[in-house]
């Protein structure tokens, strides 16, 4: 992607906006995203840019700035002329943006404001089909091997000695017991 200098109207890569201060802000803002949903709103800020232009690095700031601002709060409302909203956590929005990438050919570009975002992400949030479809997976347990169970309860033993929760010369037993000696 293509962003334009402040200065000079010159374009360069994006990558090499990260060398001036401009760019460092947008980078720290970057870093509060999560991975999956920092390289959705990459690609969202594409959604922005100009057809002839680069985007300006301070609106790409403002663009970043503004999408925290909903992202964080948790929630998401279709509009700022209604008060329902519904929960929305960083994946609703993750989501709400790859729809829009996907549909890019049919909007109207370049955009200027999260009005149609919102609006996606309050139709995912409001239908249980599209929520379930892009709900997080549950973390699967790693196998774990005999020796690692043992470990793990031998700390357990050693975390109860510690707190008091037995004495030490219980806990010994317990650990020998354990180990099988």
């Amino acid at each position: 992607m293509q962003i334009q200098c402040p200065c000079c109207g010159e374009q360069f890569p994006f990558e090499a906006g990260f060398a001036d201060a401009d760019g460092k802000q947008l980078a720290a803002l970057f870093a509060k995203l999560e991975p999956k949903l920092g390289r959705a709103v990459l690609n969202y800020l594409r959604l922005f840019s100009p057809a002839k232009r680069g985007l300006r690095m301070t609106k790409a700031i403002r663009i970043v700035e503004e999408l925290l601002v909903l992202v964080e709060s948790g929630q998401v409302q279709r509009d700022a002329r209604t008060t329902e909203s519904k929960p929305a956590p960083p994946r609703l929005w993750t989501a709400g943006i790859e729809q829009m990438i996907a549909q890019r050919d049919r909007l109207s570009l370049p955009l200027d404001s999260h009005n149609y975002l919102r609006a996606v992400v309050f139709g995912i949030a409001a239908d249980p089909v599209q929520m379930k479809a892009i709900a997080p997976a549950k973390p699967q347990r790693s196998a774990t091997t005999a020796q690692q169970d043992i470990q793990e309860q031998i700390g357990r033993v050693e975390a109860d000695v510690r707190l008091g929760i037995i004495n030490k010369e219980e806990g010994e037993r317990r650990v020998a017991a354990l180990r099988g000696n």
